[in-house]
């Protein structure tokens, strides 16, 4: 695993939105466009501030997607689209034709999987990833049916939420060209560190060649590893 460690949370968002803004200038020179699918939770949160003041970030050429959603609208405060609206695009020029959310809303969410799968580019250059306390990661839960799923995007019912998800699938998420994966928090020690050495079978153990930006809480348990 490729795990890079940070004393704080603000300190492990501020190397994934350097490495988010390396990336994107990448892109942009050598395909004209970053293509890049985003995910909610605290972490990303965090990065989303800091990549608002990124000094020479090509804007313009930022297609932005999204991992994974709720069953929820827009406007609800539960939805990954609102807060990457809320926390960076809001405050940045990334053109509106250029934001692809998640249809949350749309019944059946499997018509909706099928339309989101439909506008995805051919290969997304890098995917933002988080992991629950659960081992989940998008909404690849734990003994759902999304694990096994195929094609690029699924509907999920989640039981212990009982709830269902839009998510890419496996599939998606291992073929981009970069994936990277926000972890923080000592309540996610234990995971990390089973993670790291192949047990507990946890659904984020399905992700490919990641890049981890993890802070000293998240990471304490792999110091004596």
């Amino acid at each position: 695993m490729n795990i890079r460690t940070f004393p704080t949370p603000e300190l492990t968002a501020a190397a994934a939105a350097e490495a988010f803004a390396q990336t994107a200038r990448a892109a942009v020179r050598d395909r004209g466009a970053f293509h890049v699918a985003l995910s909610g939770g605290s972490t990303p949160k965090l990065m989303y501030k800091v990549l608002r003041d990124m000094p020479e970030m090509p804007w313009q050429s930022v297609h932005i997607y999204f991992s994974d959603e709720r069953s929820v609208g827009p406007d609800s405060p539960e939805s990954n689209y609102r807060l990457a609206q809320d926390e960076l695009l809001n405050h940045v020029p990334v053109p509106t034709a250029q934001v692809h959310r998640m249809g949350g809303e749309v019944q059946p969410l499997d018509a909706a999987a099928e339309a989101y799968a439909a506008l995805l580019p051919t290969q997304l250059d890098a995917v933002l990833l988080g992991m629950g306390d659960d081992g989940h990661t998008a909404s690849l839960f734990p003994g759902t049916g999304a694990l096994g799923a195929t094609g690029r995007v699924a509907s999920n019912f989640v039981p212990r939420l009982n709830t269902g998800r839009l998510t890419f699938t496996y599939a998606e998420i291992n073929a981009a060209r970069e994936r990277w994966i926000l972890v923080t928090g000592a309540g996610k020690a234990g995971i990390l560190r089973q993670v790291h050495q192949g047990e507990g079978g946890h659904p984020i153990a399905g992700v490919q060649d990641a890049v981890w930006f993890v802070d000293a809480a998240a990471g304490a348990e792999l110091a004596n590893i």
